[in-house]
């Protein structure tokens, strides 16, 4: 697959069945956002750890999951489908960032 092609699948995936399935992209990750704060929150009540760590935000969560990707490759290189999922939370970062 040349590049041009990866962008087109990636373009598809974001904006066809996936966002069919889990709704606009930033209410998303902003939906996940709160979970993963909730969690943080819950889970180190007494440890008072919960200072020194800022709120996640959208914008955490895409990146995060791209750094996900890149953790996956590290162990698989060249897996194609990381490297489309990589371009998709790209585009969804610039979006989140641009406020959509």
């Amino acid at each position: 697959m040349n590049a041009g092609d990866m962008l087109l699948k990636a373009a598809d995936i974001v904006g066809g069945q996936r966002a069919t399935d889990y709704g606009d992209k930033y209410v998303n990750h902003k939906r996940i956002a709160d979970l993963w704060n909730m969690w943080l929150k819950e889970s180190r009540k007494g440890d008072n750890l919960l200072a020194e760590c800022q709120e996640i935000h959208a914008y955490d969560v895409a990146m995060m999951m791209m750094l996900l990707k890149v953790a996956r490759l590290m162990h698989s290189p060249g897996h194609q489908d990381s490297h489309i999922d990589i371009a998709g939370y790209a585009s969804i970062l610039e979006e989140i960032s641009n406020g959509r």
